[in-house]
């Protein structure tokens, strides 16, 4: 449980900061915030140097797909092109940067009505059962992050359509805590056996800060223990300002050590 820890970092600083993140003892999540960070706006030869400089640091991968703009089923046949061949582009990283998986945003905005969110969903799930096929080829699996969704109800349908485990979720606790109407650990009683990667950050519960752990109101224990106590394999990223990371790893080992003593006692 929580055996592989990264922290985030943008992919046009990783090189920069490998060497810190080595000796803190954390893998590296590449976080592809904008699609321009990837193939065909920065040469494939550049990225692949990036996987083989974060290899032979012995630094662990994850990736976090771009995001901005993308919408796999958005009513423009444009924006669900792009959005299709950009998140094939990170799972081709990820499958060159040793990652076993890759962490996407759906693109859903809870402000559409009812018709309009049955429509979005139809063209999602079209574009996302071909990247899964692509996905599974290259034995990298999907971790569908929650971002501004209210409740877990639009997971629930996607989940119900894609039953594959090669689609799983990525819990972010900072969204769950400021964008949700539930309390954030509905979302680990809901699909605790489709988590497979947290993100981990704290916020006051209305913007998400990305504070370091412990600095805000997230109740990191009521999400975490439920996790440790199912017994399944799951990763996490400390998505936190670079000044934060030594606290906030702390913290998270410290939550693990007590979670580990309640269950020996």
């Amino acid at each position: 449980m929580l055996t592989s820890r990264y922290i985030y970092c943008e992919q046009s600083l990783v090189s920069r900061y490998l060497m810190q993140i080595s000796e803190l003892g954390l893998g590296v999540e590449v976080l592809f915030e904008d699609p321009a960070d990837l193939w065909p706006h920065v040469r494939w030869e550049n990225l692949l140097v990036l996987s083989d400089a974060i290899a032979e640091a012995g630094v662990e991968a994850s990736v976090h797909g771009p995001f901005h703009g993308l919408s796999l089923g958005s009513t423009d046949s444009h924006i669900r092109a792009y959005s299709f061949e950009t998140l094939l582009g990170a799972i081709e990283f990820a499958r060159a940067a040793r990652s076993r998986h890759v962490v996407f945003h759906t693109g859903f905005l809870p402000q559409y009505s009812p018709k309009a969110r049955a429509k979005w969903l139809d063209g999602f799930s079209l574009g996302l059962e071909q990247i899964l096929i692509r996905a599974s080829d290259l034995e990298v699996r999907l971790a569908m992050e929650n971002t501004y969704e209210t409740d877990t109800s639009l997971f629930e349908q996607i989940f119900e359509r894609f039953p594959a485990p090669a689609l799983g979720m990525c819990l972010d606790t900072g969204h769950a805590a400021c964008f949700g109407k539930i309390e954030p650990v509905e979302w680990v009683r809901r699909f605790i056996d489709r988590i497979f990667h947290v993100h981990l950050s704290d916020n006051d519960g209305r913007d998400d800060l990305h504070l370091g752990l412990g600095e805000g109101v997230v109740d990191f224990r009521s999400l975490i223990a439920p996790l440790a106590n199912f017994g399944g394999e799951v990763s996490v990223t400390l998505e936190v300002a670079a000044e934060k990371a030594v606290s906030s790893r702390d913290y998270l080992d410290n939550l693990m050590n007590s979670l580990n003593r309640e269950e020996t006692k």
